[in-house]
């Protein structure tokens, strides 16, 4: 569906009661009718009530027209006054003739270049963009700006008018790059002029609050919709047309966040306040009518939808005509009614008119053509059609891409991420089952928001420009310390400390904003299309090495037909000489029961039984089905997780014949298939170093861990309970493991460097340049989204906090070194440790480490790979950290390990890793060998907790 969206307020400037200039030749009588006539005209089109304005308007246009002739700049006025008046009720063909007598009145009396000759040249401008006529609109806003500019200054209102008119242009034409730095500029000048609570200030929120809300940034959109509407309320009242119109702006907002209660009250008010003041058939009736019609359509009332749909298109196309973009979203919304109604013949042809429609007007990569062709593509499929549902689709992708590209050319990582939250690329492709167009799109987007940032911090630090650079260096330091306010926890502020303390994180997080859309500007200006959005299968293909097969796991919304999707998990085979081949793996609640099972039993939560039983099913549920796709001879998998699966270590899967699938396969891994392309800068081998970080001297009061029994591990973890115990136990175990990796960089006579105990802080982390191996032994961490601070009568020592809560994941996910302790401690007291060294790690504080010709990153530590999995966008934690911060090789856990094996794991992953070059392979190898060791000695349940939490991610040519 597509929902019709309308600026809040009338864009044209309209003269209010405009003063009769002393010289104009009028009588005493006449200027005394002409002036009460735009007194009462200003009134009237202030309550809204245009039909009566009208009339008096054109009373006086005719009594100007006689006394003063048809060229005088009062006549011009009046004119002007009227052609506002007949776009506000949708009679754009008596508005255009109006608006252009009134331009070259203007030309001939005032000049070309004077300001008001400015205004009339917007307001033709404006009429234009709301008739469609796109191209004649840009290019008279964009002259019109230039003229305001130079003769009434860069900040004045009247040039704030120009440009929220060329942004809404921009953004009805789907272009919100361009949009959105106009709306914000005309939003900062117009706050400025006029004041905060001005109407003209509600017109430039409620403009922000509609292109946050298309972008899915609601977040954004409310609080900017809701300043709007209290300005708008005041100002002319709750039953004021103007007042309406933000009414149905804000209720398609809430119909998005799907609160379809609030989205059908506010609907219902302002259908109502239309049609009483505007009458049925105006075009902000119209708008409303239309989308609660698609309301009722989601909510499966057809009836209603049905009724309301015909009207709206009926009253669009008498109004608009049969070629406007309106009617082609009155033709996509009744569509879309009938096809939920099952009457797919009715349906069709409304959907391929509409295409036609958007095809001539907006171009076919505007984002509601892509949305047709998507919409046209169900239907194909409601209809068994496949093959022709198939070009559709690919259409709707390339179309997609390209409004992908747009959004991912401005935004922040927030933005971004919100933005992909509203998008579902995968269920088309997947649905019909075409393999290589599931590939493609896969390869495409799958973690795009991720490589786009990562584009971004590539082309400023490689840029000559020193202030690019310093940029990467703005946003790392802001980044930092907005983390530290966040996980902050001080105590015994006083309400002003507490605002300075709000204020400063809101400061910081809209720096960071900043920054990061500047950067993509930056990126976007050198004329590059992003890389992810530009690869090919083949280029995939053309990197695989022989008997390899690239898997790209993923969880979409199958179409079952009539409108109803649930959620499966499927996965796309990539080998290099033969087509892609599209895998479907069943229903995800059903898969993501077992892996549930699975994280259970390998934390020791259940029996060898379970696990057994858990290991068996991933592998007839996922595997198996996976292994007969591959090409005869393959002997290494390289698996692209997704969602819930990337918490699943593929390699401990256990297969019919009681094998482990890492007995069969070289199982490795990447975050997306694209990074198999990533060109990658290695260390010089003069440079070849190994830094090493060990058995932090978290706090000298640290609480040991509790005695166990014979068959019980001292994990390195640090879990809730520890964190609100206050207590990170010593990791003895760990030196042990950095003398003998210190021993084997001295074989190799690579320059080596421990540090350890009270060294281990977060400040020497920082210092760390792109060694070519970094080991980090140490406590990882990641929270579930709870309270810092609960209630004052909650029990334990955690009651003391105070409230807050950790939303950002990769502010959950981290590392402790050296301090650690003590910064917890100090927390509890309400103090506050300097925050450049407090030994709370974030993942967010990883992303800027400098590891951009690292080799070989190893977090032996518990949960490193822990975080949360968003579909499509990887794990937000630990490990999108480290390959933002450029490690090539990362060797990370999915559950808790052990002291007991982890050092011997460690050091034989070590011997095989640097004898070979291959990090992945040796992982691979070495992990295969203990696995089959320990089930011979221990049993399974102890094979897969010891020897199977070990998982690589990498990038580069495999």
């Amino acid at each position: 569906m597509i929902a019709l969206r309308k600026s809040v307020v009338l864009a044209l400037l309209f003269y209010l009661a405009p003063g009769v200039s002393a010289d104009a030749e009028l009588s005493p009588a006449e200027k005394a009718r002409l002036a009460s006539l735009n007194k009462k005209v200003g009134e009237l089109y202030q309550a809204g009530k245009f039909g009566e304005a009208i009339s008096l308007t054109q009373e006086g246009v005719a009594l100007a027209e006689k006394a003063l002739g048809p060229t005088h700049s009062e006549t011009a006025s009046l004119l002007n006054n009227l052609a506002v008046l007949y776009k506000s009720t949708g009679e754009y063909a008596k508005a255009e003739p109006l608006l252009q007598r009134v331009l070259k009145i203007d030309e001939q009396t005032l000049g070309p270049d004077n300001p008001k000759t400015a205004t009339s040249l917007n307001n033709l401008a404006d009429l234009y963009s709301a008739m469609g006529h796109y191209a004649k609109a840009e290019a008279l806003f964009q002259r019109t700006m230039k003229m305001q500019e130079k003769a009434l200054g860069p900040d004045h209102p009247d040039t704030a008018v120009t440009l929220s008119n060329l942004a809404a242009l921009y953004y009805t034409m789907g272009d919100y790059a361009k949009a959105e730095p106009l709306m914000q500029r005309a939003l900062k000048i117009t706050e400025k002029a006029v004041g905060p609570d001005d109407i003209a200030t509600a017109t430039a929120l409620s403009d922000l609050a509609l292109l946050h809300e298309t972008m899915g940034d609601y977040a954004k959109a409310e609080p900017l919709y809701q300043r709007a509407l209290k300005i708008r309320e005041k100002a002319f009242g709750p039953d004021h047309p103007n007042t309406a119109a933000l009414l149905s702006n804000m209720a398609l907002l809430y119909y998005s966040m799907r609160d379809f209660d609030k989205a059908e009250s506010l609907y219902v008010r302002a259908l109502k306040i239309q049609e009483k003041e505007l009458g049925p058939e105006h075009s902000d009736t119209v708008t409303t009518m239309s989308n609660l019609a698609l309301l009722y359509d989601f909510t499966g009332e057809y009836a209603e939808a049905a009724t309301l749909g015909y009207r709206a298109l009926t009253i669009t196309e008498k109004k608009f005509g049969p070629d406007h973009p309106d009617t082609a979203t009155s033709l996509v919304n009744l569509a879309e009614t009938y096809r939920g109604l099952g009457n797919h013949e009715k349906a069709e042809p409304l959907y391929e008119r509409a295409l036609k429609i958007y095809t001539r007007t907006l171009g076919l990569e505007h984002p509601d053509a892509a949305r047709i062709l998507g919409n046209l593509a169900f239907l194909k499929i409601d209809t068994g059609k496949l093959n022709e549902a198939l070009p559709l689709v690919v259409r709707s992708r390339q179309a997609r891409e390209k409004y992908l590209s747009n959004i991912l050319s401005f935004t922040s990582e927030q933005q971004r991420l919100a933005f992909q939250q509203t998008t579902n690329p995968y269920s088309l492709p997947a649905t019909i089952g075409d393999g290589d167009e599931v590939a493609e799109t896969i390869l495409r987007q799958k973690g795009v928001v991720l490589d786009s940032l990562l584009e971004d911090r590539l082309v400023a630090e490689a840029s000559s420009d020193p202030k690019q650079r310093a940029v990467i260096e703005q946003l790392r330091a802001a980044k930092q310390r907005l983390t530290q306010l966040t996980l902050d926890v001080s105590k015994n502020l006083s309400e002003a400390q507490q605002k300075a303390r709000m204020a400063e994180r809101e400061k910081l997080a809209a720096e960071i904003e900043q920054l990061e859309a500047g950067l993509a500007r930056q990126v976007a200006g050198l004329g590059k299309a992003r890389r992810a959005l530009s690869v090919k299968v083949g280029q995939v293909q053309a990197v695989l090495p022989r008997e390899t097969v690239l898997v790209e796991l993923l969880r979409y919304q199958h179409y079952l037909g009539k409108r109803k999707f649930e959620l499966r998990y499927g996965a796309v085979v990539v080998a290099a000489d033969a087509a892609s081949k599209w895998i479907p793996l069943g229903s995800a609640g059903e898969i993501e029961k077992e892996v549930k099972r699975y994280q259970k039993s390998v934390r020791g939560q259940t029996n060898q039984t379970v696990l057994t039983s858990a290991l068996k099913s991933l592998h007839e549920k996922v595997w198996t089905p996976l292994t007969k796709a591959f090409p005869e001879g393959t002997k290494t998998v390289i698996i692209s997780p997704d969602a819930e699966l990337s918490f699943v270590s593929f390699t401990t899967l256990i297969a019919a014949d009681d094998r482990f699938a890492g007995e069969k396969y070289s199982i490795r891994y990447v975050a997306s298939g694209r990074d198999l392309l990533r060109d990658l800068k290695t260390a010089e081998e003069k440079k070849t170093t190994m830094r090493v970080f060990a058995n932090p001297d978290f706090a000298a009061t640290a609480v040991k861990l509790a005695e166990h029994n014979a068959n019980a591990i001292a994990f390195r973890s640090a879990e809730m309970r520890d964190l609100q115990a206050l207590s990170l136990p010593d990791l003895p175990g760990t030196e042990k493991e950095s003398a003998a990796l210190e021993a084997r960089a001295k074989q190799l006579n690579w320059k080596s460097e421990v540090t350890a105990g009270p060294k281990a802080t977060e400040a020497e982390l920082r210092k760390i340049n792109s060694p070519r191996i970094l080991h980090l032994a140490t406590h990882g961490f990641f929270l579930p989204e709870i309270d810092l601070g609960p209630a004052e009568t909650a029990p334990g020592p955690a009651r003391e906090m105070t409230k807050g809560k950790l939303v950002n994941p990769m502010h959950r996910s981290g590392l402790a070194v050296a301090g650690a302790q003590t910064t917890l401690q100090a927390w509890r007291r309400g103090e506050a440790p300097p925050t450049e060294n407090d030994g709370i790690v974030t993942a967010e504080e990883v992303g800027g480490l400098n590891l951009e010709r690292t080799w070989l990153v190893t977090l032996s530590a518990c949960d490193t790979g822990s975080g949360e999995a968003k579909a499509g966008e990887g794990v937000m934690g630990l490990r999108r950290g480290f390959i933002q911060s450029g490690a090539q090789n990362l060797l990370m856990t999915l559950w808790p390990i052990s002291d007991e094996t982890t050092v011997q794991i460690m050091l034989d992953f070590y011997d095989v890793a640097l004898k070979s070059g291959n990090a992945p392979q040796a992982l691979s190898d070495t992990q295969r060998d203990w696995l089959v060791k320990l089930r011979n000695e221990r049993g399974l349940l102890w094979a897969v907790r010891l020897a199977g939490p070990f998982i690589m991610s990498s990038q580069g040519k495999p």
